[in-house]
């Protein structure tokens, strides 16, 4: 066990090697072989000066470099952005790390989905908050379950299950038991997206696993999720992915190119 004047040494010699180190140095870096881990630096004015490599495909970027200066309303306009400098202003304001939460961020098809996020302030020398930086992993499905989505699930089993034909917002409003006009608002503050937006981007998920995993033709795949021909399909997965299916399937999928 440690005895004070060994702590302080320790300080000390931290202190010193962070003094060492050549500015390039990141020990961020390390979680890049994390593939579900997503790190972040801020400054004060929220603009993004460090993260994961495996961060930008979450918001359609292919390099960090396309996500240098990118702010929260850039990333993810509308209340998730609000949401997130409202955690940003309660660390300048406390100086002090969030306690680990569930919430909603967006995942590698540019879905929202529900994740750990950790917060923490980046401060100078003086002490002072200069920025924020953090990370996010996928939450264990039981840690998912917030009163407000907890009120919309089942509109969103829905959705999950019905993904070759829209069900219509007034089903999924009555199985909420809310309004068509209620359901849709507290749907976009929730969820951070509206109705049929979330839906397409479940349909594009499972085009997904069914290019990483399966063993269906682009043309099957297309059908299996109700797109009207492989064309409609390629063009919306292009939109939210960044390439096509078939570039999508030869760079991470067991699928042979065929039509």
């Amino acid at each position: 066990m440690n005895t004070p004047s060994d702590e302080c040494f320790w300080r000390r010699e931290q202190l010193r090697f962070l003094r060492q180190m050549e500015p390039g140095t990141h020990f961020y870096r390390v979680l890049d072989g994390l593939p579900d881990v997503y790190f972040f630096a801020k400054n004060r004015l929220g603009q993004t000066l460090f993260c994961s490599s495996n961060l930008p495909h979450n918001h359609g970027m292919t390099s960090v470099a396309e996500m240098l200066g990118k702010t929260d309303h850039d990333l993810t306009p509308g209340p998730l952005a609000e949401k997130y400098l409202r955690d940003d202003e309660e660390i300048y304001r406390t100086g002090e790390p969030l306690p680990p939460r569930i919430e909603i961020c967006i995942d590698h098809v540019g879905l929202p989905n529900w994740y750990r996020t950790c917060k923490y302030p980046i401060k100078n020398p003086q002490g002072e908050v200069i920025g924020v930086m953090g990370t996010f992993q996928p939450a264990a499905p039981d840690a998912t379950r917030e009163p407000e989505r907890f009120r919309l699930e089942p509109a969103i089993r829905a959705l999950e299950t019905n993904l070759q034909e829209f069900p219509g917002i007034e089903l999924l409003a009555n199985s909420c038991h809310l309004s068509v006009r209620q359901f849709q608002r507290v749907f976009k503050q929730t969820i951070g997206t509206n109705v049929k937006d979330y839906w397409m981007k479940l349909r594009i998920r499972a085009a997904c696993d069914l290019l990483r995993h399966g063993q269906h033709s682009l043309l099957q795949v297309s059908s299996h999720l109700g797109f009207y021909d492989q064309s409609s399909f390629t063009r919306h997965f292009r939109k939210h992915i960044g390439k096509t299916p078939r570039d999508y399937s030869r760079q991470f999928g067991s699928l042979p190119a065929r039509t």
